[in-house]
């Protein structure tokens, strides 16, 4: 009898042993199934944000090819714009003159243009720059007042020829 109260125990003892083992098996796989959930949460987070990085670079790649275009258009602009600062700096400068400073102060200025395409007052050194046309700054209320103020200086006669009279449009 006494084995046979040994033999239930031990049975019980496996049942028990049993259960508590199955039990633990049951909490290891609902753990594995929870760790498996929030890997693949994680996972997708991952994916998504990968995505939207990987959408991201392509906007930025495409912005950066666009500037590194208006780099290089700045870069020949600027090249064609010292070119012609080089080219302005090197041509000969139109000279301003002025009859009188005291009358400067009275009314609006303006450009008056005189050419002397070889009159009897024109020396030889500037022969060229009277061809050209020399601007004289000349104030009046009109254009018409201006070329007026302008023409007993600068008679027909000796050669002058008002070309063209316009505002002062470095004031």
């Amino acid at each position: 009898m006494l084995i046979q109260v040994g033999l239930v125990l031990l049975m019980l003892v496996s049942v028990a042993y049993a259960a508590a083992v199955m039990r633990r098996i049951e909490m290891d796989v609902a753990e594995y199934q929870r760790d498996l959930r929030a890997v693949e949460e994680d996972h997708h987070k991952l994916e998504v944000a990968c995505n939207t990085l990987r959408s991201l670079c392509s906007q930025v790649d495409g912005e950066v090819s666009k500037i590194r275009a208006d780099i290089a258009e700045l870069t020949d602009s600027r090249a064609q714009i010292e070119a012609e600062i080089m080219a302005l700096a090197e041509a000969p400068k139109q000279r301003l003159f002025m009859f009188d400073r005291a009358t400067l102060g009275h009314g609006k200025l303006w450009e008056v243009t005189i050419v002397n395409a070889g009159g009897s007052a024109v020396a030889s050194d500037s022969a060229v720059e009277w061809a050209n046309g020399r601007t004289y700054i000349v104030p009046g209320t009109t254009d018409r007042d201006a070329k007026f103020r302008a023409e007993p200086k600068f008679l027909p006669s000796m050669g002058y020829r008002i070309m063209q009279v316009e505002r002062f449009r470095r004031a």
